[in-house]
């Protein structure tokens, strides 16, 4: 199975028995990368799976687009966290704030610190005798009110020893390189599906009149769901079709039929195109499915 950016799931990947992986999208160009996979139709419990109408497809489309938060509005949100005033105390151990707690009971701390605030559980005589006993006169405990906390980025600074706004700086174009380079997978990978979905289909297979898959020039074969269908139907045992779904490129299409009629008789017909006028993957797709 592979997704796509807009969220359409492909059910017509190929798997290696045992676990699924990603199809490659060049296949067509090299079919030979999947010799011996299963197609993850055949894997799929037919009576357990929901179909999701384009309509639904589409809305789920727009729900996660929205979810996605932009450079700017992350950078307002960073830029927000750091004037914020939520800490509530520090442990300062020879001048430098090793530990902190804020209003939502989140601590942070480094070398071992943060294990002193646990340990006081909200009792600040407590957190001091500790702090005393741990580190004598060189710890201390800063204990903030509502008018004297000071700023979430200046207890940053504090605790880092870097600027909070270079450190907004750096997130940014971390986010932005990421960004570019998720866009560039994002292009490559439509770009490598439209191939895929565009490829001619040389072969076309029908059971009682029914597409039921297809075969490209290299001899990538492509069946649906209806197949299995079709078999259920007509009481043949689902094992028996697991050689249609498995992919040998070396097959022709005349010997897919073959294998074919040993399992639905003189209902299988095929129908042969030119790549100049053939169908494409897609077109077959909504229709053995």
């Amino acid at each position: 199975m592979y997704i796509n950016s807009t969220n359409n799931i492909n059910m017509n990947a190929y798997t290696q028995r045992g676990g699924a992986e990603q199809s490659n999208l060049h296949s067509q160009e090299n079919p030979k990368d999947l010799v011996g996979k299963t197609n993850l139709m055949y894997m799929v419990d037919e009576e357990k799976a929901t179909r999701v109408s384009h309509e639904q497809m589409t809305h789920l489309s727009q729900v996660f687009e929205l979810s996605e938060v932009s450079s700017e509005a992350a950078q307002w949100q960073y830029l927000h966290h750091g004037q914020a005033r939520e800490v509530q105390l520090g442990i300062v151990v020879d001048g430098k704030l090793m530990a902190y707690q804020n209003d939502k009971g989140h601590i942070t701390g480094k070398g071992g610190v943060e294990a002193l605030i646990e340990q006081a559980n909200g009792d600040i005589n407590q957190l001091k005798a500790l702090v005393q006993q741990q580190y004598s006169s060189s710890g201390k405990v800063e204990v903030y009110g509502e008018n004297n906390r000071p700023t979430n980025a200046e207890v940053f600074e504090r605790f880092n020893g870097r600027s909070y706004t270079s450190f907004v700086h750096d997130e940014m174009n971390t986010r932005r390189q990421a960004n570019h380079q998720e866009q560039l997978a994002r292009d490559e990978f439509l770009r490598s599906k439209l191939m895929f979905d565009q490829a001619p289909q040389v072969a076309v297979f029908k059971v009682k009149g029914e597409v039921v898959g297809s075969m490209d020039g290299n001899g990538f074969v492509d069946m649906g769901s209806k197949l299995l269908q079709l078999a259920k139907q007509k009481g043949i045992e689902k094992e028996a079709l697991k050689p249609l779904y498995t992919l040998d490129p070396e097959r022709t299409s005349e010997q897919f039929s073959d294998l074919l009629t040993q399992a639905f008789g003189n209902d299988v017909e095929v129908e042969h195109f030119h790549v100049s006028n053939a169908p494409t993957r897609n077109e077959i797709r909504l229709l053995s499915n």
